[in-house]
């Protein structure tokens, strides 16, 4: 899946934040490119940590096992842990780079996408378990439309329906029915 969202951050940057943000590869080509992007990862993550800028519902898409359904139980940091990765080696590991991707901009889906979804959740301040069935035939036309890969889709739907209030069960409700689909590819 290509990048298909807006390409600015949806948090607040510093200038120099800004700055290795522009350093960094998220959807690097060659190992090059993606040592060279360690350096200015590290900087940044520990940057935004640092000032508490990440919001606290995308740090615990990365810490809190409960918002990780494939995770055994364990959140997607015990998992870096659990690897032998730990403390800052997490933040300077090149599979912590999709996670920062995420910290910065967000799912990645399109904007009228993410408009549909916090727009549902108007008049409960959040997604009911009811409003993420209502969603789920306009996440499948997404992915239909555009076409995505749907386990990656899928994904990034359920950190959408997460930063929208449902709980987690209802937003892995979400990701397992975009995940089952099955696109036709045409040749």
């Amino acid at each position: 899946m290509g990048d298909w969202m807006k390409k600015e951050p949806d948090i607040e940057l510093t200038e120099r934040e800004l700055e290795l943000l522009g350093k960094i590869s998220f959807d690097w080509q060659n190992q090059n490119e993606l040592i060279a992007s360690i350096m200015p990862m590290v900087a940044l993550a520990e940057m935004l940590l640092k000032r508490k800028a990440i919001p606290d519902i995308r740090l615990l898409y990365f810490t809190d096992p409960e918002r990780n359904p494939s995770g055994r139980g364990r959140s997607r940091e015990q998992i870096f842990e659990s690897n032998g990765t730990v403390g800052d080696e997490i933040i300077a590991h090149p599979s912590f780079l999709p996670y920062l991707k995420y910290f910065v901009y967000g799912p990645n889906l399109p904007a009228d996408t993410i408009r549909t979804f916090k727009e549902a959740t108007a008049c409960s301040g959040h997604l009911t378990g009811s409003d993420v069935l209502d969603l789920i035939p306009t996440a499948k036309t997404v992915v239909r439309s555009w076409p995505l890969e749907p386990h990656i889709a899928a994904e990034e739907f359920y950190k959408l329906a997460l930063e929208c209030g449902a709980m987690p069960s209802s937003a892995d409700a979400l990701r397992k029915s975009i995940r089952a689909m099955r696109l036709r590819h045409s040749r």
